[in-house]
C-alpha cells in the first residue's frame, strides 16, 4: 500500500498541472484533455511500478523519490510567503525533485562504470543482489543498514532475537549474524562447509 500511495503522490503534479491550466486558461488548456491526463498518469504509474520491481525488502524507488519530493515541498514552501500560488509551489517542488534525481542518476551511472568497479572487485556481483549505488546510499532511503546492504527479509525469531548491532545476515535464512563467517546460529548454515548460498548471493569462488 505504501508503494501505491508513493506512486500516486509522484503522479499528482500531472493532475495539479491539468486543473491549473483548466482553471486559469493556461497555455495547455486546449493541448491536454482528460483522456490524455489519464493516459499519462497510467503510463507513469506503470513506469514507476516497473522500476520498483525486485526492490523488496528494500524501499522502492517510488518511496525514496517521494521522500525527496516531500523535502523539496518543505524547502520550496518559502515561495508561498512571497505569494506564489500553491499549485505552482507544488509543481515546482516536484520539478526540483526530478531534476535532482536526474543529476544524481547521471553521477551514479558514471561512477558505476568507472570508479566503483575499481574500488570493489566483486562490484558486479553485489549489483546482482539488488543493491544500488544510489538508491541504497542516499539519505532519503530510511531503511536500516542491514536491509540496504543485505536485502534479505529477516525470519520470525522465536526463542532468541539477535541484537540490533549485528550487521550481517545469513545468506540462507536471512537471520542477523554477529560476523560474516562461521556457522549460522539459526539454520546451521555453514556447518557442513557448503557455501553455495553465499556464492549465489555474493559471487566469488569456493
Amino acid at each position: 500500500m505504501i508503494n501505491i500511495i508513493a506512486r500516486l503522490f509522484l503522479i499528482s503534479p500531472l493532475w495539479v498541472m491539468y486543473f491549473f491550466h483548466q482553471t486559469h486558461d493556461g497555455p495547455a488548456h486546449e493541448e491536454m484533455d482528460f483522456s490524455t491526463l489519464l493516459m499519462f498518469s497510467g503510463g507513469m504509474f506503470l513506469l514507476l511500478l516497473w522500476r520498483d520491481y525486485g526492490r523488496a525488502p528494500r524501499s522502492s524507488i517510488s518511496v525514496i523519490v517521494r521522500n525527496m519530493a516531500m523535502m523539496f515541498c518543505v524547502v520550496c514552501s518559502i515561495f508561498l510567503l512571497f505569494g506564489m500560488p500553491w499549485s505552482m509551489w507544488y509543481m515546482s517542488a516536484h520539478a526540483f525533485t526530478w531534476f535532482f534525481v536526474l543529476c544524481q542518476k547521471i553521477v551514479s551511472t558514471v561512477a558505476s562504470n568507472t570508479i566503483y568497479p575499481m574500488m570493489q572487485s566483486n562490484y558486479k556481483d553485489v549489483l546482482k543482489t539488488g543493491w544500488h549505488p544510489y538508491w541504497d546510499t542516499t539519505v532519503f532511503n530510511f531503511d536500516s543498514d542491514l536491509i540496504k546492504n543485505g536485502g534479505f527479509e529477516e525470519p520470525v525469531y522465536t526463542n532468541f532475537v539477535p541484537p540490533a548491532e549485528w550487521e550481517f545476515q545469513c545468506p540462507s535464512c536471512g537471520a542477523r549474524q554477529q560476523t560474516n563467517f562461521g556457522v549460522c546460529w539459526n539454520c546451521n548454515y555453514g556447518a557442513d562447509g557448503d557455501d553455495t548460498a553465499y556464492l549465489e548471493r555474493w559471487g566469488g569462488e569456493s
